[in-house]
């Protein structure tokens, strides 16, 4: 008999005769979390656009995205650690608070005349680095108000959610910027009001982390390996500790490493397949419209893959499902190195997005749901680290072989990471055998 900890088995949040997502404390966090995704997409094209506006040129702006984006991941390496040590809601808040504030200023300066490169940089910086560190608040929240049996369908939802923003943000971000250019700015910063907000409205768990019953030595054990003080047993650990037990909590596990790595090379496919895509059109001469249709099309294909995994993500089988997911992947990638016509390559990027919100929520969502609850911030830092830091060649990798060898060689060697990423997957009895989430308590990771 496997014997799970008091914090797997139950929600500890979960109203009573309510379903999950009408719960106050996941309609709160949900509103929160939405309105911070909201902040972010709205800005993103248009911190790019006013750079280069106020700097004239394309260098200086391509640095202003890149410094932000590695102060966010610079940050975001210690910010699972520093999430999983303080108060998760009070972070939510104060991540909210800083975006209000530094996303105000840039529209302020911008609407009086008053913004410069050099104070856009150093605000821009700042609050990337803000959200690097406390951004994973959120998501490592939501483990300790939903039940693991109900993890798979939250997870699904954010990704609907997410598809969403992101289909809808650049255009609308490009409309505000065209009316006024810092008016994306302002409506980012009142986003983030509404964010903490919400956030302030998230009740306070009163059972979550406790270990209670015969789950308390395994609780124990947990706890001491997580770096986390025990309830009861008056043991802390260091900042430092804290983020190896991270790393070491993965490294442990050859189940969850093999994941990883299978994530990691999908990641790395697409982001080079997308990559290639662009910088292909772009050589061609394809305007700039017909490109964002490419972008537009995978994310519409990804809401779509959503709704999927909500209608079925809690019952069916998670390995099998993803033997097929990561297989499907690779067959509908296949088309692009054999031709490279914008229809082709329009229908064929599409569908490489159907089966990620179901990766995400059923794979990644079975990692984040086994874990112990007090480490989810840790968990999500070492998951993306490997993923991110692959993700950084991805251009360059794109670019050069682009260059060198043509557009379809590029995709034949994208596939074949993402082959190797499907090997992963189905040679794997492990991940073969996880089962649909009711069954997700019964069995160890």
């Amino acid at each position: 008999m496997i014997v799970t900890s008091n914090a797997e088995q139950t929600s500890g949040s979960a109203d009573p005769g309510k379903p999950w997502y009408a719960s106050a404390r996941y309609a709160s966090w949900f509103a929160a979390d939405t309105a911070g995704a909201v902040g972010v997409s709205l800005r993103t094209l248009a911190l790019s656009l006013i750079g280069y506006a106020v700097s004239g040129s394309l260098t200086r702006a391509g640095w202003l995205a890149t410094a932000s984006l590695l102060a966010q991941q610079g940050m975001g390496v210690v910010g699972g650690t520093y999430v999983d040590r303080h108060d998760r809601k009070r972070l939510i808040i104060v991540n909210a608070f800083v975006g209000f504030l530094a996303w105000g200023s840039i529209a302020m300066l911008g609407l009086y005349g008053m913004l410069r490169f050099t104070n856009l940089l150093v605000i821009a910086v700042l609050a990337s680095a803000v959200n690097g560190l406390l951004g994973s608040a959120a998501d490592a929240m939501l483990r300790s108000i939903i039940d693991i049996r109900d993890y798979p369908w939250a997870r699904s939802v954010n990704e609907g959610r997410d598809a969403v923003v992101n289909m809808a943000g650049g255009p609308v971000g490009g409309f505000l910027y065209a009316v006024r250019p810092w008016l994306p700015f302002l409506v980012s910063s009142v986003a983030h009001m509404v964010s903490g907000v919400a956030a302030c409205r998230i009740r306070e768990s009163q059972t979550a982390g406790e270990v209670t019953g015969d789950g308390a030595d395994a609780g124990a054990d947990e706890g001491a390996e997580a770096g986390c003080m025990v309830v009861g047993s008056g043991r802390t650990a260091s900042f430092m500790g804290d983020f190896v037990s991270g790393w070491r909590w993965m490294l442990r596990r050859a189940t969850v490493m093999r994941i990883v790595m299978a994530a990691s090379l999908a990641n790395f496919g697409i982001n080079g397949v997308q990559y290639a895509i662009q910088l292909s059109l772009a050589s061609r001469g394809v305007n700039a419209a017909n490109i964002g249709l490419i972008n537009a099309g995978i994310c519409a294909s990804m809401l779509l893959g959503s709704l999927l995994a909500n209608r079925i993500g809690g019952s069916v089988p998670v390995g099998r499902s993803m033997c097929v997911a990561f297989a499907f992947i690779c067959a509908v990638v296949v088309p692009m190195t054999l031709g490279d016509g914008y229809a082709l390559i329009l229908i064929s990027n599409s569908l490489v997005g159907l089966p990620f919100p179901l990766i995400n929520a059923l794979l990644l969502g079975f990692v984040f749901a086994k874990a112990p609850e007090r480490m989810q911030g840790r968990i999500a830092s070492s998951l993306t680290a490997p993923a991110q830091a692959l993700s950084a060649f991805c251009g360059a990798c794109a670019g050069g072989l682009i260059t060198a060898v043509g557009f379809r060689v590029a995709v034949v060697f994208f596939l074949a990471m993402l082959v190797v990423g499907a090997l992963i997957v189905l040679l794997s009895p492990s991940i073969r055998a996880i089962p649909r989430a009711a069954a997700w308590s019964e069995v160890a990771l």
